[in-house]
Order: C-alpha cells, then structure tokens, then sequence
C-alpha cells in the first residue's frame, strides 16, 4: 500500500503570507489565490516566472493547438524536451497540463488554463492539508477540495482573460507576465 505526504512549502519570510491566508475562512478564495501566487513567484529568487516563460512551454502551447491525441500530444512534446535535455516541475505541469487540453481540444488557450490549474494546485497542496480543521481554517477535506478547485478556476480565468497567446518566445514571455501580473493581484479593478 502506498502512502503520500505532503511537502510544505519552505519556513522562509516569502512563503509567510500564503500560510497566513490559504484555508482561512475570512479571507476570499481571490485573495488566497493572490497571496499563494506572489509567494510562489517570490521564492527561489524568481525563478518560476523565467521557467513559466521558457519557450519549451511555448512549445507545448502550439503542440496544443494541433488538437492532436493526448499520447500523440504528450509524446510530441517529450521529443522536444528530450531533443533539449530538459527536465523540471513546470515541463512536468506542462505535460499534464497539454494531456488534459489536448484530451479536451481546447487548443492554446485550453494549454494555457491548464497550466496555470496545475501550478495553483501544486503550490496549493503544499500547505493545504496543514490547515483543514485548524480554527478559523476550513474544516473539512471536502472543503478542502472545493477551494482548491476555486484556486485552480481564478487560475484557469486569468489565463483566460490575458492577451491573445503568441508561441513565438517574446510574445509567450509576455503572455505569461500578464497572467502572472492578474494572479499577483496587480490587474484587479482595472
């Protein structure tokens, strides 16, 4: 039988905020989702941004808009990264992220939602299960489950609402920024 745990997300200052709001019950699924993203976008000097911005994402993007089977699409893109000698969690969100769009047919954009879902889910599941039933947190795993879906949703409608995706690499970076610029709170009342 198999066992899994979750790996919080490191004690440092950065990740500080996101473990103050993520869970808790007076604060808006928006705000949570604001919080997780700047902390995640913080940690590791800033690296999730240049790696959310790598062409190879941009790859998978366009292997996305092919509309292909989900073997063929992931299949195609593993050749590429196998052509790069690339490896890493986000070409491995990508990966998971281009099976489901490409299982769906939402082309680039569907990719580009899935993306986002998957990243959200997984800075998410590494405090969430610490705070069910703490007080003033959720209290139950289906809670739980409900806000992260929540997350992964204000995710998927942040990627929905930025510019037209480009999967050339400065139109992809830029794509990205402005994602990134709505899930950090700064396009809010615009």
């Amino acid at each position: 039988m198999g066992t899994s745990s979750n790996q919080s997300s490191p004690n440092v200052p950065e990740w500080r905020p996101a473990q103050a709001a993520l869970g808790h019950l007076d604060w808006p699924a928006e705000r949570q989702s604001e919080e997780l993203w700047q902390s995640a976008l913080a940690d590791r000097d800033g690296r999730l941004t240049e790696e959310l911005a790598d062409p190879l994402l941009a790859t998978a993007c366009e292997i996305a808009e092919e509309r292909i089977p989900p073997d063929s699409a992931v299949q195609s893109f593993d050749n590429t990264l196998n052509q790069q000698h690339a490896a890493g969690l986000t070409l491995d969100m990508a990966k998971r992220a281009l099976a489901r769009s490409s299982a769906a047919e939402s082309g680039s954009l569907g990719f580009a939602e899935e993306l986002f879902a998957e990243a959200t889910s997984y800075y998410a599941s590494r405090d969430l299960p610490s705070f069910v039933g703490a007080p003033g947190r959720i209290q139950t795993t289906s809670d739980s489950i409900a806000l992260k879906e929540n997350l992964r949703n204000i995710a998927r409608e942040a990627a929905r609402t930025a510019a037209s995706i480009a999967t050339d690499p400065e139109g992809w970076r830029s794509y990205i920024s402005e994602v990134l610029a709505s899930l950090r709170g700064e396009r809010r009342g615009q």
